[in-house]
């Protein structure tokens, strides 16, 4: 019987090779296979960016306070505008005329005035002449519309 020998096999050396370089990275990544330290650098990015947004919604919000505080100001200017404006108006509604009348017609009034009430008497006349017009047709109607005797014969009076 031969002397038993230690057994050995062939076997490729690459696939050790990158078995061995896979272990050393995942050694020094970390467990979960991250690399812990581009993760941080990562998150340090986005927590900056963040309060980068609100440092820039801070600056907004306090400029539209300030212009909000700005708005109580103007209302009222306008507000005093508005009542000055309604005060014209009705003064000028109220003021005297020069006929002495409240609401009378200024002066400059007063030829279209007169055209006007030239315009009512001529279609006053116009409408007198329309209704003797109207008269005549419906007196004529009634004419027409009467039957028609037949001719008598003419009788000489006697005497």
């Amino acid at each position: 019987m031969p002397q038993e020998e230690d057994e050995f096999e062939l076997i490729p050396v690459s696939p050790l090779r990158r078995l061995e370089k896979r272990l050393e990275k995942m050694e020094t990544t970390g467990k979960s296979g991250v690399d812990s330290s581009k993760f941080f650098s990562e998150l340090v990015e986005i927590v900056r960016m963040n309060q980068e947004l609100v440092d820039e919604l801070a600056k907004a919000n306090d400029a539209l306070r300030i212009e909000l505080s700005k708005l109580p100001g103007r209302l009222d200017d306008l507000i005093t505008s508005v009542n000055e404006l309604v005060s014209f108006v009705k003064a000028s509604a109220t003021s005297e005329g020069p006929m002495g009348q409240i609401g009378a017609p200024g002066a400059n009034m007063e030829p279209m005035l007169k055209k006007m009430d030239e315009l009512i008497e001529a279609n006053k006349k116009i409408v007198e002449s329309n209704e003797s017009v109207m008269e005549s047709v419906e007196q004529l109607n009634t004419k027409m519309r009467r039957p028609m005797l037949p001719p008598q014969q003419l009788r000489r009076p006697q005497l």
